[in-house]
Order: C-alpha cells, then sequence, then structure tokens
C-alpha cells in the first residue's frame, strides 16, 4: 500500500497514448526540463531572450525531448538539437527542433557553430 496526499495524484485519461509508467515519468521530466530553462536564464522568460538559439543535447531522450517542446513554446530558436545516434534524427525533428546534430556522423562543436 501507499498512502498519498490526494492532492499529489493525478487520474491518467483512459483514451490516453501514454501508459502508467510514462505518465509517472512526466512530472520529473517537465521539471528538470523547466529547471534546466531556468538555470540558463530562458525561463520566465523575458522579451530579450526571444529567437535565441539553444542547444539541446540528448533532443530525443526524456527530458532533452521535453525541453525541445518548451523552447519552442517559449519563442527560443533555432533549436539546436543533438543526437547520438542516426535513428533518433528524425524522433528530434518531429519534436521541433530546427537543426540535428547526430554526433555519431559529425563534429558536435563545429556543427554547432554553423547551426
Amino acid at each position: 500500500r501507499v498512502l498519498v496526499p490526494a492532492w499529489q495524484v493525478r487520474r491518467v485519461p483512459n483514451e490516453s497514448s501514454l501508459s502508467l509508467a510514462q505518465a509517472s515519468a512526466l512530472p520529473a521530466v517537465s521539471l528538470t526540463a523547466l529547471y534546466a530553462l531556468q538555470l540558463a536564464g530562458f525561463w520566465p522568460v523575458p522579451a530579450k531572450y526571444r529567437n535565441k538559439s539553444i542547444l539541446i543535447h540528448s533532443a530525443a531522450g526524456g527530458v532533452g525531448s521535453m525541453l525541445v517542446q518548451m523552447a519552442k513554446i517559449l519563442k527560443l530558436g533555432p533549436v539546436v538539437g543533438v543526437v547520438g545516434r542516426t535513428s533518433k534524427v528524425a524522433a528530434a525533428k518531429a519534436l521541433g527542433c530546427d537543426v540535428v546534430i547526430d554526433k555519431s556522423k559529425q563534429d558536435l562543436w563545429a556543427a554547432a557553430e554553423d547551426a
């Protein structure tokens, strides 16, 4: 048994495409991404940061994918995503990356300068 205050419990809708495990990970992933944006000075976003580029490592992973989506919502750009495998390039682009660097095929810092 687990005893949790009611205000800390959320219901996953039946029609959700998320599994219980995926839904359970959302708070940790989203708050970690938000904290990273805050540490970088991008959130809360003053107008001067709009249209500023942002480089996101592991852009197709949990926190990285959330960062990509938050960066787009905050109108940061270009959003440059870094992935470690070619198989993740399409996922990073689908999430909203303007540029994707595949560090298994490209020199990360040279490609980042070009982006």
